[in-house]
């Protein structure tokens, strides 16, 4: 909840920020890096690409390693991938609130796993709502906060999958325009 509430405060002090640099036009591609919290909260790189002045739509990729270390060990991986669209609405100052939708899929490659089992994964649909702070026309900030449905696998035969509906993500996205 902690998190969430920062979000919101983050958006609302980026909201009256009174000097900023020109929206993204349409037709502009960005490459894209997040940092979040939450199911999938692998930091991710993408692109974005505006398909009209109030429309984009972005894909997301992320891959994560974690090595415990001493002898013997082996690491652990994750991955993550993901798409999404986000409608943008009326700008003020240099911010633009939006709301999207998207989907993803995340999963991990567990070493020495025991007969039966297989790596755990998840699939996410979520609606999302955010605010773009444009720095100038070919960099931005945004803060966004996702409510979805979750179903993660954990890879145990027989074990069903648990399903979860309710405020799934929060992220931080920084994107920088390339024309």
């Amino acid at each position: 909840m902690k998190k969430i509430a920062l979000v919101l405060m983050a958006i609302a002090i980026v909201s009256t920020a009174a000097m900023a640099g020109d929206m993204a036009k349409s037709g502009q591609w960005g490459v894209q890096t997040s940092l979040g919290s939450g199911n999938g909260s692998t930091a991710t790189v993408g692109l974005k690409f505006m398909a009209s002045e109030n429309l984009a739509i972005r894909v997301e990729a992320g891959f994560n390693s974690f090595s415990p270390g001493g002898s013997g060990s082996s690491s652990t991986t994750g991955y993550g991938f993901g798409a999404g669209f986000e409608y943008h609405m009326m700008a003020v100052g240099g911010v633009s609130p939006y709301v999207g939708l998207g989907a993803g899929y995340s999963g991990s490659s567990l070493p020495n796993l025991p007969a039966g089992q297989s790596n755990p994964n998840q699939f996410n649909v979520q609606g999302y709502w955010g605010g773009e702070y444009f720095f100038s026309s070919n960099f931005s900030w945004a803060g966004q906060i996702g409510l979805g449905f979750t179903s993660t696998s954990s890879g145990i035969s027989g074990a069903s999958a648990s399903s979860n509906f309710g405020t799934t993500s929060a992220q931080f996205i920084l994107t920088w325009y390339l024309n």
